[in-house]
């Protein structure tokens, strides 16, 4: 995220795990907008869906992660 962005991720240092059967699940409208994210990306991301609906993706996005990888998503 940019130094302007409102979003603030602070990485725990922690290892989340999941099941191997697991999936990961979120979708976006155009703008890269949450529209829907199901238990395990909430959980993984220690969000709940109210605070995470509306949001953009890259608000989970760590902030060691170069922007050019979100990029590539979309």
């Amino acid at each position: 995220m940019s130094k302007n962005s409102k979003y603030k991720v602070n990485p725990t240092g922690k290892e989340i795990l999941f099941d191997e059967k697991d999936l990961i699940v979120s979708k976006t409208d155009v703008k890269g907008r949450i529209t829907y994210a199901n238990s395990v990306f909430l959980r993984i991301a220690g969000m709940t869906e109210a605070e995470t609906i509306g949001q953009p993706h890259n608000c989970i996005r760590h902030p060691s992660m170069p922007h050019s990888v979100f990029k590539l998503l979309w």
